[in-house]
């Protein structure tokens, strides 16, 4: 198969030099990203993983005995470096194999990758292809995860520390000038400061917020709305819970998703405003749920309202239409919504205001 994708070089061991050499042709036949090279033998094999580079190795056996003690070798090189096992019922007993059938649940027992049994019946040469393909791609993922962890952890650190202590005694001077002397340009500064200091707490926010949730539990919502609520600054602001439903999510991520809608909703909406936040029920057809995506919840205001041309744009990082806004906050909720896999949208509540609506939402009663 034609591909622009990157090469995936191989190292495929095998005791036969007519069955490993058979097996290497298929390989590179069946998927031009492959590049086999051969090894004869595990010394050689771990001699060529020492020197070269190698995303796999296929081991061709006729048993599961020397390829999985092989296999031994090649995980204490290299733990997570992909490990097929090929076999091929026409190696003979010696080298890597033996004269005991291979048994898949052995091998993967044993911790190999993947097994594969030649059938000469069948194409068996695209389906090792296939799977070599597959764990490597799968390898790669979960490398490239490990790097993008990595560097938001760096950031992470940079930000808390290397950004935000300086910011905080700064700060801290400021307000002890401030308390000592009136001067009309600290004022301005301190609301730098504090503008900063809230601008690299959302950042911290969204860096951790948008990883992909794991672990989700039932979440009573009346319950998380009403502790959202208090971390809120809610002058006279009043809130209507109109459920008692209780919906699967990560509770501490579903409950900075509520603070940053509720936030807003006052925010935006006026210190009077009133937000009431009610489940969303899925609308029927005779043949199927038709609600944007199903069922959720709402969080709606009385305020003033979104207009449509802005209804888009306000998920954007950095689009804020307050002086004092960083922009930041429904775009978290975006990312910690969809790393539940639901969808978020605003329309226009039934008072004008504005509605955000959170649907694909698994909605327990």
């Amino acid at each position: 198969m034609a591909t622009t994708d990157p090469p995936i070089p191989v190292l495929l061991v095998g005791p036969e030099p007519d069955a490993a050499e058979r097996a290497a042709a298929a390989l590179e036949r069946e998927d031009d990203r492959l590049t086999v090279d051969l090894a004869a033998d595990p010394d050689e094999t771990l001699d060529r993983l020492v020197a070269g580079s190698y995303d796999c190795v296929v081991a061709v056996a006729r048993a599961s005995g020397g390829a999985t003690s092989l296999h031994d070798r090649v995980r204490a090189h290299d733990p997570d470096l992909p490990f097929v096992v090929y076999v091929d019922d026409e190696v003979g007993g010696d080298g890597l194999g033996s004269d005991d059938a291979v048994s898949a649940r052995e091998a993967l027992s044993a911790g190999v990758t993947d097994y594969v049994r030649r059938d000469p019946a069948t194409d068996g040469d695209a389906v090792l292809a296939h799977r070599v393909a597959t764990a490597v791609e799968s390898a790669r993922t979960i490398r490239e995860a490990e790097r993008r962890r990595d560097r938001l952890e760096r950031f992470v650190e940079v930000v808390s520390h290397d950004l935000r202590n300086p910011l905080s005694v700064a700060q801290g001077r400021l307000e002890l000038a401030r308390a000592e002397r009136d001067d009309e340009h600290l004022e301005p500064a301190a609301d730098a400061v504090d503008r900063s200091l809230a601008l690299i707490g959302d950042l911290l926010t969204l860096a951790r917020e948008g990883e992909t949730i794991a672990e989700i539990e039932p979440i009573a919502l009346a319950d998380a709305v009403e502790a959202s609520w208090t971390s809120v600054e809610t002058a006279d602001a009043t809130l209507v819970v109109e459920t008692d439903g209780e919906i699967r999510g990560h509770p501490g991520r579903v409950r900075q998703l509520l603070e940053n809608l509720l936030g807003n909703g006052v925010h935006h909406g006026g210190d009077d405003v009133t937000v009431r936040v009610g489940t969303v029920e899925p609308m029927y057809t005779s043949t199927r749920a038709e609600s944007h995506g199903g069922a959720g919840f709402y969080v709606a205001d009385d305020g003033p309202g979104i207009p449509k041309t802005d209804r888009e744009r306000v998920f954007e990082t950095g689009y804020t239409t307050a002086e004092d806004g960083t922009g930041f906050g429904l775009n978290i909720a975006k990312e910690i919504a969809e790393a539940h896999g639901w969808e978020i949208r605003v329309e226009e509540s039934r008072e004008g205001g504005a509605r955000f609506e959170v649907t694909g939402v698994d909605v327990v009663g």
